[in-house]
């Protein structure tokens, strides 16, 4: 299944934090040493947790369009 799940980050002292405020509640975030990782980081915690819930048959949250939020494309039939 394909997903649009939207992600805000912020700089924090000397990495980078990200934040999909939909799953937030699930575990969805992450970071890294700079703004790409920890993109790619939070893409791969929202595959993980978003295949998870399919398997357990759990209902997918809406998306949270925010200002500033960075909207990441997730494939959970990719896995």
């Amino acid at each position: 299944m394909n997903y649009v799940f939207h992600v805000l980050i912020e700089k924090t002292s000397g990495s980078w934090k990200a934040r999909c405020p939909a799953l937030e509640y699930h575990g969805a975030v992450s970071g890294g040493e700079t703004k790409e990782e920890a993109l790619t980081h939070i893409q791969s915690v929202l595959l993980l947790i978003l295949f998870d819930m399919e398997q357990k048959g759990m209902e997918i949250p809406k998306d949270e369009i925010r200002p500033n939020g960075i909207p990441i494309a997730v494939d959970t039939a990719a896995e």
